[in-house]
């Protein structure tokens, strides 16, 4: 079928020749209010609390606030809902007592109770609409001569909260009176039994693969086998990373044996390079306390970190971790008693691939850049999918550009495409990330990349049914995480090596 298909391989061998989208990240998980159906972009604390409301025990919103305080950018939110829960709403009558509309709460949930309409007399004439979200007024309109006005200015002035619409054949306006509050909302049921009745991997396969690469996770939820494996298959079939922690009180033995022993299997999962593991929980200032701290899902703050460090380095080929992941709002880790985060521990966890959070200088540090897979040659450390990801999600965008031109016989389509290829590349070797070779002499032997759109690799008879191949073969940058400085003493008499 005509469009643009990107596919990846490794190669065994050497290779001879603003905000960045791809540091976004993706979250679900459950908030006080908000659109379900779709994710939603949030670019700081302030959008998510008037999208999603504030802080409730378990729901997102201290995981936002974690992402955006420790550096994250663009953050998207898909809310998780129950299957039974309902969205509230209110009548309003004119005169007569006839029902002419219906307010009805944008999304399901019992928060509605907090929604308050109130019509009012107009200034001149008319009806005025005040909506109040518990004590705050967050609509008043002006004079409304009709029915249709006043539908108009309440869908268009907050419809993230409430939305009216008429009765059919209803044109008197509702009589004035005071405020009620929607009625009906409901919760629910959550599911939560990792299958694919489960309300929370149902809300993965709403976050569309158009929005981009980036690092998902469930904050909070996704601690065991069941959502490991859902955040990876997510992942790989939407070039993203998936971010995964283990429970609030596991220790380091029992992280390593969740990972080693997870049914399906994690090591052996040819898809695991899409994960990285991490642990242990962190303590976080308390939303609802203040002065107190609170235990939290490490994934957030690791999801933060990479952003800001693929921020910094136009592309997620940085990791972060090290210095560029030192916690400015994290304040301690959420280990138990009886483990030390120490260098002993944290190789040790770097051996069963799960990375460790570590305090050093006083700081919580990410310190490891680990995926989960077992093909250390080729997809040891987690930024080598994540910059394959970014690598493909701008190939497939760039090349739109050229489907459905024609293929002349000078070869002008394929110098287009090579050179929209080589536009992407170019820019990521410049950056670092990817590894030039160079010989003994100092040589450039090749730029880390290469890419052929010729006839040797495009037969007469594949461009007459309309394919066009391009090979692109790229030698991603490692990640320097061990530094061994080696020191010999010399005696007074002797010469120094």
């Amino acid at each position: 079928m005509p469009g643009v298909v990107v596919n990846t391989s490794v190669r065994t061998g050497p290779v001879t020749s603003g905000d960045v989208v791809s540091a976004q990240a993706f979250f679900a998980g459950t908030t006080l209010r908000g659109k379900s159906s779709e994710p939603v972009l949030v670019r700081n604390l302030t959008e998510y609390k008037k999208y999603f409301g504030g802080y409730v025990s378990g729901n997102l919103y201290s995981y936002a606030q974690t992402y955006f305080e420790e550096g994250g950018s663009r953050l998207h939110i898909q809310r998780v809902v129950a299957d039974d829960a309902v969205a509230g709403s209110l009548t309003r009558a004119d005169s007569g007592g006839s029902t002419v509309c219906t307010f009805t709460a944008a999304d399901v949930g019992a928060w509605a109770a907090d929604l308050d309409i109130q019509i009012i007399a107009g200034n001149v004439s008319g009806v005025r609409v005040k909506v109040l979200l518990g004590d705050v007024v967050v609509l008043l309109t002006n004079d409304l001569a009709t029915l249709d006005e006043l539908v108009s200015a309440v869908n268009l002035g907050v419809p993230h909260l409430v939305t009216v619409a008429k009765e059919s054949g209803a044109s008197n306006m509702p009589v004035a009176g005071s405020a009620a509050a929607l009625t009906s909302g409901a919760d629910g049921t959550l599911v939560t039994n990792a299958s694919s009745t489960d309300n929370y991997i149902e809300a993965l396969a709403k976050i569309p693969k158009d929005l981009g690469p980036g690092a998902v996770a469930i904050p909070g939820i996704a601690t065991a086998a069941g959502y490991w494996h859902a955040l990876i298959d997510h992942a790989k079939l939407n070039d993203r990373i998936a971010l995964c922690s283990f429970t609030s009180g596991a220790t380091d033995a029992g992280a390593k044996t969740a990972i080693s022993g997870a049914s399906p299997a994690i090591y052996t999962d040819t898809d695991s390079h899409y994960a990285g593991f991490y642990y242990p929980w962190v303590k976080i200032p308390d939303p609802a306390a203040a002065g107190l701290t609170m235990s939290t899902d490490c994934v957030a703050y690791v999801a933060a970190k990479r952003s800001k460090a693929a921020n910094s380095a136009k592309g997620p080929w940085r990791v972060g971790a090290g210095v560029v992941s030192e916690a400015q709002f994290v304040t301690a880790l959420s280990a138990p008693s009886t483990v030390q985060m120490d260098k002993a521990t944290s190789d040790e966890l770097d051996n069963a691939r799960i990375n460790a959070l570590r305090v050093i200088n006083g700081k919580v540090r990410v310190y490891g850049a680990r995926s989960a897979s077992s093909d250390e040659n080729n997809w040891r450390f987690i930024t080598h999918r994540d910059t394959m990801n970014h690598i493909v999600n701008k190939c497939e965008s760039a090349l739109e550009r050229h489907v459905f031109q024609t293929i002349d016989g000078r070869g002008t389509l394929f110098a287009k495409v090579s050179a929209s290829i080589i536009a992407i590349l170019d820019p990521i070797r410049t950056a670092g990330g990817l590894y030039e070779a160079y010989d003994a002499a100092g040589k450039k032997i090749d730029s880390g990349y290469s890419v052929t759109v010729n006839n040797t690799n495009n037969a007469a008879a594949d461009l007459a049914t309309g394919q066009v191949t391009a090979d692109v073969a790229v030698r991603v940058s490692a990640v320097g995480d061990k530094i061994t400085v080696n020191i010999t003493k010399s005696n007074m008499t002797a010469g120094v090596l």
